[in-house]
């Protein structure tokens, strides 16, 4: 029987058709309908994307799904510095090359097929349904390739008219990655240096107008490929806080090979492939840098800055990685269960497997709206800011109207992003966790894969920024907002407040009801920041000094800001659930059959939100007592 990923599965489909703001991303992707060669109109557009993802979709049921057992047994290795692939996924990569789909997000100027973002993250899902490591490599041929452009935007190296890009910088490399001919590597994480970056060692020094990089870098994905954006050290200037560590580093397209005198030698050594418990097609690697030559992107101590640009698009695509994993691990699981009889019927009949299975899909669902949503915004930032920079906006009305909306788009983004990542990822450790204890004890053996999806799971909450990071960096945001605009956010809560008591929609109630908790919990959390701040300068200045307490300057986030650190993950669980159902609930409002999904995930939604508000309105401090023991 055979089987197309995309059209078996009607929630994704829906979310394509319906959810992904096409005419406003079409529009800007084809420069409204002028470019050569380019679709005639969105008609046109839609029914060739619609033809890409069945054809995507028939490729990863058929050709890479059958095949998990044996990418995952041959895995990869290293001989003579160079990473062989298993037989099953490289035919599979060549399969993916042959259909042209590595430049399927690259401008047609440049040898791709100039679809979307939104079909490049479709297509993440549909891999990673069939096969994680198979997505995981994929990802970093277009997504390298885009960010090198967008870099040559930020910089000022590409020039864009009415016929599309006339030229950028670095356009051999993307020639060649949208080819199938080449891949890159995103290149951060050394021995000491993992989500602190600051940390980092890797040198980075100008002679005779070249950039040599010495260092090592570890947990490469991908780093077999050409193409390595590389974060390195520059400058001797040593001190200062991680913040300062931030600023002195630089961003350098380092490639893996070179030719020197007339011969090719490696410029980066591939030094080792990782021993992983899963994503075992995907290769890890431990790269050395000896003196390696390189380019820098953008300015000197720009590094981090450009970083974030490709890491936050790394990050939406882990969030639909995660689902398209998810999904697979839930409907093995529920085939399972529809077969399996104990005490004279389907275990997916008896309740407590039922509602396993039943939040399973829930979240999946409720996880795919996120990224969606996220991805409509991810995209149109992306694409504006690109205009936008390379100064192809001259009309000044057009220019104004493109600017506003990217300042919105960049908004929602930014707090979308990191949500993404964390539901996302942390849901798909537990619906494959949940996978395997439907299946008993076959599912504890490797015999129908359901242990795959638990190991390939467990690495989503880790790369591409931990679980903890996005947790920190969703609570900053919402904590700097209420700072910085309290009267904003008092109307907020008294908004929430309002709808939850007033509204005469029971799922519509539920919904500002956890809303208003959780402003309530980021009010809470802010006043004992500040009730301890205030003590502790009280404390250690006294009175005369009491001045202090609001120069910003004075304040140690580590310390300062303890109270609200310690509920990170609280807050970024709450806020992706509420985020989902605001999501599901306009849904519904749109879409009457979607109302029945936005129902079932609300009244799930709002007792758990309620639980993690009473965690932290109860201000236990017991963890700090037990830090303060460990001294």
């Amino acid at each position: 029987m055979s089987a197309n990923f995309f059209l078996d599965n009607e929630d994704l489909r829906f979310q394509f058709e319906n959810v992904i703001n096409w005419q406003e991303i079409v529009d800007l992707t084809e420069a409204g309908y002028t470019l050569p060669d380019g679709h005639a109109n969105l008609q046109d557009a839609m029914e060739f994307y619609r033809s890409v993802m069945e054809a995507v979709g028939e490729y990863s049921g058929e050709q890479i799904a059958p095949r998990w057992r044996q990418i995952d047994q041959e895995g990869n290795h290293l001989v003579d510095g160079e990473v062989v692939y298993g037989k099953a996924i490289g035919e599979i990569f060549e399969g993916i090359k042959q259909r042209e789909l590595y430049g399927m997000n690259i401008p047609r100027e440049l040898g791709g097929q100039n679809c979307p973002m939104a079909l490049f993250f479709v297509t993440a899902e549909l891999f990673a349904r069939a096969d994680t490591s198979v997505m995981t490599h994929y990802g970093f041929h277009g997504g390298i390739a885009m960010a090198l452009l967008a870099y040559a935007a930020k910089e000022g190296s590409i020039k864009i008219d009415k016929t599309g890009i006339v030229s950028t910088r670095w356009e051999g490399a993307i020639r060649e990655i949208a080819a199938g001919n080449a891949s890159g590597a995103m290149d951060l994480t050394e021995p000491d240096a993992g989500s602190d970056l600051g940390r980092i060692r890797m040198k980075a020094e100008e002679r005779n107008g070249k950039w040599h990089l010495t260092g090592e870098k570890v947990y490469i994905t991908s780093g077999q490929g050409q193409y390595h954006l590389v974060l390195a050290k520059t400058g001797s200037a040593t001190g200062g806080d991680e913040f300062e560590a931030l600023k002195r580093l630089s961003l350098f397209l380092v490639p893996r090979k070179i030719e020197r005198d007339g011969k090719v030698i490696h410029n980066i050594k591939v030094t080792k492939i990782e021993e992983k418990i899963g994503h075992h097609g995907s290769a890890t690697c431990a790269l050395e840098f000896e003196d390696a030559e390189g380019e820098l992107v953008g300015k000197v101590n720009q590094g981090f800055e450009l970083m974030l640009l490709l890491m936050n698009s790394a990050r939406v695509g882990v969030g639909y990685e995660a689902i398209g994993l998810s999904e697979a691990a839930f409907r093995m699981a529920r085939d399972y269960a529809s077969t399996r009889k104990t005490m004279g019927q389907t275990i997916n009949k008896h309740p407590v497997v039922a509602e396993m299975l039943m939040d399973m899909e829930l979240d999946i669902i409720a996880g795919r709206a996120l990224n969606f949503a996220t991805a409509n915004e991810v995209e149109i930032s992306s694409k504006l800011e690109l205009l936008l920079s390379a100064g192809a906006i001259t009309d000044p009305d057009l220019k104004r109207k493109y600017e506003r909306r990217l300042s919105k788009a960049r908004r929602r983004s930014r707090f979308l992003t990191p949500l993404v990542k964390y539901a996302a990822s942390e849901n798909a450790v537990r619906i494959a966790r949940n996978g395997m204890q439907i299946h008993g004890g076959i599912g504890y053996i490797s015999e129908l894969g359901a242990d795959k999806f638990l190991r390939d799971s467990l690495v989503l909450t880790i790369y591409e920024g931990t679980s903890q990071i996005q947790a920190l960096m969703a609570l900053k945001d919402n904590m700097m907002m209420a700072l910085r605009k309290p009267g904003l956010f008092a109307r907020n809560i008294a908004r929430s407040r309002l709808f939850a008591t007033t509204t005469s929609d029971e799922l519509q109630r539920l919904y500002y009801k956890a809303e208003a908790g959780l402003y309530q919990a980021v009010a809470t959390v802010l006043g004992r920041v500040a009730s301890g701040k205030f003590k502790r300068t009280i404390a250690d200045k006294g009175w005369s000094e009491v001045s202090d307490f609001i120069k910003m300057s004075s304040w140690d986030p580590k310390t300062d800001f303890a109270p609200a650190l310690l509920h990170a993950e609280r807050f970024a669980q709450g806020l992706s659930q509420v985020a989902s159902a605001r999501i599901l609930l306009d849904q519904a409002a749109r879409f009457p059959q979607r109302r029945k999904i936005a129902e079932r995930y609300v009244r799930r939604m709002a007792p758990r939100v309620a639980y993690l508000t009473d965690q932290i309105l109860a201000g236990d401090s017991a963890v700090f007592e037990w830090i303060a023991e460990l001294a």
